[in-house]
């Protein structure tokens, strides 16, 4: 499977530029019950949402504890993620041109507060894409249903643990692409279960790899590492042959 670079280092930029209060060129919009944050950039091409993650305020920790499930966009979601979600949809919604490429990304609480949200678009608005950064579980299991979006890909760092809780009763949605930086060896897309269980780093690594630059450095050494990786060509291919 081909992942887009240009996307993902698009998205990868304005999961970084949610945590900054001085986008001048994005439509900054926020809740002081919640503190949810999002920033809305409107281009030609293409509108950008991006969801600020967890800034380990008292409403954020209040957020990550309420893991009651709530009805919500057609499904039982994680009461907290909800909560932050609906506190600024309303006003996000002002901004949204549904015939429009819209992309729609978060790091940690961010990531979830993204999927909630391509949630609410899905078969509503056209070409819907969807990248989060150590997206925590939203969906309770047995609502996971597919999501039918252009883009779907939720980057995953081997020892983040944020990225697997809530365990108990919870998951992402199953239509999902995970690209996996392991650290152990290769970086996957869609590794099976024993592979992430086999790669899990030390405990000390599980809260410095959460770190939204740490994904971004991750993501880059991603797309160098495809870069040096040479097709084969036929020739090649019948030399391979003999050789076996």
């Amino acid at each position: 499977m081909k992942l887009d670079p240009v996307l993902l280092n698009m998205a990868c930029s304005w999961a970084m530029k949610a945590y900054n209060d001085s986008n001048k060129d994005a439509i900054k919009i926020e809740s002081r019950v919640t503190g949810a944050t999002a920033c809305v950039r409107k281009r030609k091409s293409i509108d950008v949402i991006a969801f600020r993650g967890t800034q380990k305020k008292a409403n954020d920790i209040l957020t990550d504890m309420l893991v009651v499930p709530v009805p919500y966009v057609k499904r039982l979601c994680h009461g907290g993620f909800v909560a932050q979600h609906a506190s600024i949809w309303g006003e996000i919604k002002k901004h949204l041109d549904p015939k429009k490429r819209t992309l729609i990304t978060g790091h940690s609480l961010g990531g979830a507060l993204a999927e909630l949200s391509a949630a609410k678009l899905n078969g509503k608005h056209d070409n819907i894409n969807l990248i989060t950064f150590g997206k925590p579980n939203v969906f309770f299991k047995g609502f996971k249903r597919p999501m039918k979006l252009d883009t779907q890909i939720s980057c995953v760092n081997g020892s983040d643990m944020v990225a697997r809780i809530p365990r108990l009763c919870y998951g992402p949605s199953k239509s999902q692409v995970m690209l996996y930086f392991s650290n152990t060896g290769p970086d996957y897309i869609n590794p099976s279960k024993d592979t992430r269980l086999a790669d899990r780093g030390d405990i000390k690594d599980r809260v410095a790899d959460h770190s939204m630059s740490d994904y971004q450095k991750r993501l880059k050494n991603y797309f160098e590492g495809q870069e040096k990786v040479k097709p084969i060509n036929a020739e090649a291919r019948k030399q391979m042959e003999k050789m076996k």
